[in-house]
């Protein structure tokens, strides 16, 4: 298990989808693995803000990593 996850490290290989600042959401494109499970994941959520609300259901598996300054979500 590698949770020392550096975004910078695999930003080449994810597409952007949105970021408001203390939000970011990453589009895996080239099976970048997750480093809590080692599974390719589907998305890559970053939170900085103390707290935040996902409205709708995600219907798949997560892994969590919790960061020097966020956690990281990886969404299956």
């Amino acid at each position: 298990m590698d949770t020392d996850f550096d975004i910078h490290d695999h930003r080449h290989r994810m597409k952007l989808l949105r970021d408001t600042g203390g939000l970011s959401i990453f589009e895996n494109r080239d099976d970048v693995r997750c480093p809590a499970c080692a599974d390719p994941f589907e998305r890559l959520i970053l939170i900085e803000r103390q707290s935040t609300s996902f409205p709708e259901h995600t219907g798949a598996p997560f892994c969590l990593v919790r960061r020097e300054n966020d956690i990281a979500l990886f969404r299956h």
